[in-house]
């Protein structure tokens, strides 16, 4: 059974003036005295692999920013079928829901071990009236992801590309960030259920890459792997849009 966010081993308030990703997070724009007024209102969580932070149609009560590691978004249907609509990456953000009171319309599930702040609704107010830049990251941050849902909707699961272009273009987008060559490590099922082929594809197509030298084979227990970038970038453009 998967196990929920309430079981997260919570580490304690968070330091966001050590914070790997804080250019890139949301609260980017505070300054120092602004940071240490809110600081203690960020709870530093790890979780487990396959531990859910909040479930599809849940009240949404919080904010999250990746840390290290990453989230998986997965929207599931009446059908009982379930679909990755995103992966959120360190300096990302999940639970976007919380800023216009929906409820959480995917549930967050952590890829590997994870670790994340958590900024509850009462926080999220008092951060920004800290500052109205703080209120413009939110959006800027909500159209981000609305951006990458559209291309991942474009690029990933529509149209004709072969399996093999399709994995390739989700691997570049995996990239942990632009100026490295690691990229998250997903399970063949996750890769299969953000593309929508079949596991069985999906686990030759990242055979093949192993083979050829595109994919490097990580180390025992590594959420990361690294990539030849160059390659991967060639098997995406062979398929065209």
């Amino acid at each position: 059974m998967t196990r929920s966010a309430s079981s997260a081993h919570w580490i304690g308030h968070t330091d966001c003036s050590t914070c790997p990703v804080r250019r890139s997070a949301l609260f980017s724009v505070l300054k120092p005295e602004q940071i240490a007024i809110v600081q203690d209102c960020f709870d530093d969580l790890r979780c487990a692999s396959k531990q859910v932070l909040y479930h599809q149609g849940a009240r949404s009560e919080a904010l999250y920013t990746v840390r290290e590691g990453a989230v998986k978004l997965v929207r599931h249907g009446v059908d009982g079928s379930a679909r990755i609509v995103r992966i959120v990456k360190p300096g990302d953000l999940a639970g976007l829901e919380v800023l216009s009171g929906r409820d959480y319309e995917a549930s967050a599930i952590a890829v590997g071990p994870v670790r994340i702040c958590r900024l509850p609704l009462a926080s999220v107010d008092k951060l920004k009236s800290l500052d109205p830049g703080v209120a413009e990251r939110m959006l800027e941050k909500a159209a981000d992801a609305l951006t990458e849902a559209q291309v991942w909707l474009a690029e990933l699961t529509a149209g004709s590309a072969p399996a093999r272009v399709r994995v390739a273009r989700l691997l570049l987008r995996l990239r942990t960030s632009r100026e490295c060559t690691q990229i998250i490590r997903l399970a063949s099922a996750d890769i299969a259920a953000i593309l929508g082929i079949t596991v069985e594809t999906a686990s030759r197509v990242v055979a093949a890459f192993k083979r050829e030298g595109i994919l490097m084979p990580p180390a025992p227990g590594s959420a990361v792997m690294r990539a030849d970038i160059d390659a991967l970038e060639v098997e995406a453009e062979t398929g065209g849009f």
